[in-house]
């Protein structure tokens, strides 16, 4: 295009150059160019530079005249330029940007008709150039419009365009969205469709006012109003309105945008708001929040009234460590390193480490400080706050004044020990009273007062059921509560429970029937507190069968848990009850406890008990009958395996039990030399563990164990079918006095005292196994025993255990009893107090009258011996039990009795009585039991006289602290008189075993 004009030019005017010059801040260049081969020069040498600034045609007709031009590189070197005449070309705005351009090599002149000529065609020009620019602006207004187009149809917020008499011009897709109206609804109206009232009246009002006095209330600034939609409800909405001047026309460009949910959300959070401060105020629970560094930003009432802080001196201003103890602070911060293996300062963050590293509460008591320096026990519970991120912002601790629950628990204690002691002190003279009535020692009973005293007893022994029960859900409540878990095997513990309440059973006409289809089940468990818990479930199932029916007692185990279930044939439980069953005092009707007996907390306590050894308890029940059943987690095989074979080998196998190492292996060197196989065991626990592993021909045995002395560990193996027979050879530093008598009541094979004689102890240990051999083949002085009691199963099971130690003669009531006493002589009778024909009891006067005239007897070596009669100081300030007590240890005989009321009257008699058993009392008026227990080791020859506590009391720790005082055991109250007496003289004799000469 522009070439043509160049071209048209340079034959018009006849000139060898013809160009199209544009100029920039540095250079001109050339848009079309006619006989010069150069694209562009600098600006500064340029002659349309000078041209474009001036508007006519500017003309140098001979350079070389001209002294702007003679000495230009252009004039005086190619291409020799003599003439040049340039019409400026300039843009739509008036802007002179270049020329249209002539050069001749030879001086000329141009006529007014040639630069008219001139002109003209730099006109072509120019309107070509802004054709092209005009061109362009057309396409970048298309493009700005579609752009705005695309802004205005996508945006989120409504845009309404009116004109200045409020008719609607656009309407974009996000005002429909807001008020419902389509584009083609609202265009051409007036934009007050859209405003409620009072602004649908009055928005033209609006509008005439603003464009009269041109004081803006929206226009230009913005505001919150209320909108309209096509169905008639309102919203509120910000609104922001622009002014804007197309030529003539005055529009108005509206910015809508929906604040409902903000709306809600501030309702909503205003309400949350409200709330909180109502719970923050409200509360009695301090509360205090702090940011991420330890400043306080919130400080409730309750944590003024706690800590007696205002909140005013403590948001913003100070930190929790302000009310801490310093030197917890210090012990929390080591004990968190120790736990996190880094250093916590001990700072704020030994208050909030825990919680900021594990995302979790964390609560521990704290000792508080409050303002006038006064101290309290706190509840602290510290939460860490996270913002949307999950990055912590800030920690809230909620605390709790635990003065006055420390002081319930005090007194709540304080309580339970007062009731436990005195409802258990006329408890003890009640039941050991009518004990020893039943036993005889005050007469022969006639039959209707023997019915009588045995219904009193019972319901004693019932009253004492009671009071542990209450005592035990105190202890489970408070965590006092000790268990002692042992792995352990499951079906002795069973057997255990059904033979403890077979007695219960037969009174009610109900029998127990095991079914064991796992006999080797272990689990780890108290011993104690799972009998309890089967013992409570046995005498349920009991008490709701029918006379006459039976209890099924079934045991199984499968992925790898133990279960135990007790089924009853009674009338099952009702439906409305059994979402309760296991709840404190929860009975099925308030009759059941008239009827069956029984305060709803057996249950309750069984649950709690089966938990605490992670086990289930639960229950299926039909009209048919009910099924309680225990599952517990297996420690051990979990199918039946049938029992070992002794081992084989070429040698004996001995198990050497000493705790010195040197010692041990001597034993062993000398063992093996002989041709045996000794194992060692370093301790009585280590011992026992291997008896009950494998079968062993003797063993040796150290009798100072670091775990449990020698005799004990004999006495409780005696009672262990796998070492009942298990010859014994004793090997110990320790001089033992009474060797003769405990090596028979024990059946010790030898005593050997160190350093043993080799030769010595091979002989003891292969005599020890001749003599086991010979026992095996049985003895002509066998001991014979008399067992009473009317289960078959209970005589099957006692015969199995000594049957190779004695002879047996079985009496299932007490008229055949009667009539095998009057015709033998008896060394032991096992007793069954529940018999069909009457009580137990009554045979015990039977059974002191066969016992042989100790005048016509060798004297016998112990504490039953008058010889060797003991004396016992016992010091009770109750006079009821001391005189049940007294009674029972005079019925027994052996002893000579010395009674105290006080701790200071037997600290007076007790040098002259020179006792050798002390049984005092824990809680006397004036001096108890412990303080007197120090008096009594000051005085001369008492330093080690054996004392055993008796007390209410029963809490495991009280137990502890007593021994620690130096008791050698306690007896707990209500205590049952004939079992004291037993229970003293047993004492007695381990004493004896370990008193050294």
């Amino acid at each position: 295009r522009y070439d043509r004009i160049t071209r048209l030019a340079q034959r018009l005017f006849k000139v060898p150059i013809a160009l199209i010059s544009l100029i920039d801040a540095e250079r001109q260049w050339f848009k079309s160019r006619q006989g010069l081969s150069a694209t562009e020069t600098p600006r500064r040498i340029s002659f349309c530079g000078h041209a474009i600034l001036q508007d006519g045609i500017f003309m140098v007709p001979d350079t070389h005249d001209d002294l702007r031009f003679a000495d230009n590189p252009l004039v005086t070197d190619a291409p020799d330029i003599r003439f040049y005449a340039g019409a400026p070309l300039s843009t739509l705005e008036g802007f002179r940007i270049g020329t249209l351009c002539l050069i001749d090599t030879a001086p000329r002149e141009l006529s007014a008709e040639d630069q008219q000529s001139l002109r003209d065609l730099a006109d072509l020009v120019q309107s070509e150039l802004t054709r092209i620019r005009a061109q362009q602006m057309v396409e970048a207004l298309h493009n700005q419009e579609a752009r705005m187009r695309a802004i205005v149809n996508t945006a989120i917020d409504g845009i309404v365009t009116i004109n200045d008499a409020g008719i609607v011009e656009s309407f974009n897709p996000a005002a429909e969205r807001i008020f419902g109206f389509t584009a083609e609804e609202v265009l051409g109206n007036n934009v007050r469709m859209l405003m409620p009232e009072p602004y649908h009246s009055e928005h033209d009002g609006y509008l005439e006012r603003f464009l009269r006095t041109r004081e803006p209330h929206v226009i230009g600034i913005g505001r919150e109003v209320v909108g309209r939609c096509k169905d008639g409800s309102t919203f509120p909405m910000d609104l922001a309105v622009g002014e804007t001047e197309l030529g003539s026309r005055r529009l108005f460009t509206g910015i809508i945008r929906s604040i409902s949910a903000r709306k809600n959300a501030q309702r909503e959070l205003a309400a949350r708001d409200a709330m909180q401060k109502a719970i923050l105020r409200g509360v009695s629970y301090a509360i205090v929040a702090t940011d991420e560094s330890g400043t306080i930003r919130a400080f409730n009432p309750a944590a003024e009234r706690m800590l007696g802080f205002d909140a005013s001196e403590m948001i913003g201003l100070s930190s929790p460590l302000v009310f801490h103890d310093p030197l917890e602070i210090r012990a929390r911060a080591a004990e968190l390193s120790a736990e996190f293996g880094c250093t916590i300062a001990p700072d704020f963050h030994a208050i909030v480490a825990r919680t900021a590293r594990l995302s979790e509460a964390d609560e521990r008591e704290w000792t508080l400080i409050r303002k006038n320096g006064s101290r309290l026990s706190a509840m602290l519970s510290v939460t860490a706050l996270q913002d949307s991120e999950g990055h912590i912002s800030g920690f809230v601790g909620i605390a709790y004044d635990l003065t006055e629950q420390k002081e319930n628990e005090r007194l709540k204690k304080e309580f339970i020990s007062t009731v436990s002691h005195e409802l258990r002190t006329p408890l003890t003279s009640i039941r050991g009273s009518l004990g020893l009535i039943m036993g005889g020692v005050a007469g022969s009973l006639p039959s209707q007062a023997a019915k009588l005293v045995e219904v009193a007893h019972r319901n004693s022994e019932r009253l004492v059921r009671l009071i542990n029960d209450m005592l035990d859900i105190e202890k489970i409540a408070s965590g006092k509560m000790v268990f002692n878990l042992t792995s352990q095997a499951l079906l002795p513990v069973i057997t255990q429970a059904i033979d403890a309440s077979r007695g219960y059973a037969r009174e009610l006409g109900v029998a127990f029937e095991l079914h064991d289809d796992t006999e080797d089940v272990h689990v780890r468990i108290d011993n104690d507190r799972l009998v309890q818990v089967l013992t409570n479930l046995l005498a349920n199932a009991a008490k709701f069968s029918p006379r006459g029916g039976s209890v099924r007692v079934s045991v199984g185990a499968s992925n790898g848990r133990a279960r135990i279930a007790v089924t009853d044939s009674g009338p099952g439980i009702p439906a409305a009850f059994q979402h309760r069953i296991f709840q404190k005092f929860s009975q099925a009707d308030a009759s059941d406890a008239r009827q069956k007996g029984g305060t709803g907390l057996g249950l309750a306590i069984s649950r709690a008990l089966v938990e605490a050894m992670s086990g289930t308890i639960g229950f299926d029940s039909s009209t048919s009958g009910t099924c309680f059943w225990v599952e517990l987690p297996c420690t051990g095989p979990a199918t039946k395996t049938p029992t070992p074979a002794p081992e084989q080998a070429h040698g004996a196998r001995i198990l050497v039990c000493e705790d010195d190492p040197d010692f041990a292996e001597l034993i062993r060197f000398v063992l093996e030399e002989a041709g045996y196989r000794p194992d060692i065991a370093y301790s009585a626990a280590a011992a026992k563990s291997m008896l009950r592993q494998h079968a062993y021909d003797a063993m040796t045995l150290d009798i100072a164990l670091p775990d449990q002395d020698g005799v004990s560990l004999i006495r409780e193996l005696r009672g262990e079918a796998y070492a009942r027979n298990l010859p014994v050879v004793v090997v110990t530093a320790t001089r033992v006095a009474g060797k003769a008598r405990l090596g028979g009541e024990l059946a010790i094979a030898d005593w050997l005292e160190k350093p043993v004689d080799h030769k010595r102890l091979l002989a003891a240990l292969d005599n020890s196994r001749n003599d086991a051999e010979g026992n095996a083949e049985g003895r002509s002085d066998r001991p014979r025993i008399l067992h009473v009691e009317d289960d078959p199963d209970v005589h099957r099971f006692v015969e199995a255990l000594i049957t190779n130690m004695a002879t047996i003669d079985h009496a299932y009531d007490l008229q055949a009893a009667r009539a095998l006493l009057s015709e033998n002589a008896y060394d032991l009778v096992i007793l069954d107090l529940g018999l069909p024909d009457g009580s137990g009891w009554s045979l015990v006067p039977v059974i002191a009258s066969k016992q042989p005239d100790t005048d016509s007897t060798q004297p016998a070596e112990g504490p039953m011996n008058p010889d060797l009669l003991k004396k016992i100081l016992y010091v009770e300030d109750e006079p009821d039990i001391q005189t049940v007590a007294a009674m029972a240890l005079q019925a027994l005989g052996g002893f000579e009795l010395e009674c105290c009321y006080s701790g200071a009257e037997a600290v007076a008699k007790a040098p002259a009585f020179e006792p050798d058993v002390i049984l005092l009392d824990v809680m006397m008026p004036d001096m108890d039991g412990p303080s007197t227990l120090q008096a009594l080791r000051q005085l001369p020859g008492l330093a080690l006289t054996p004392v055993i506590f008796m007390t209410a009391k029963v809490q495991p720790q009280e137990v502890a602290h007593y021994r620690a005082l130096g008791a050698l055991d306690v007896i707990h109250k209500p205590f049952d008189p004939m079992s004291l007496a037993d229970q003293v003289r047993q004492i007695w004799l381990h004493a004896e075993a370990l008193d050294l000469e």
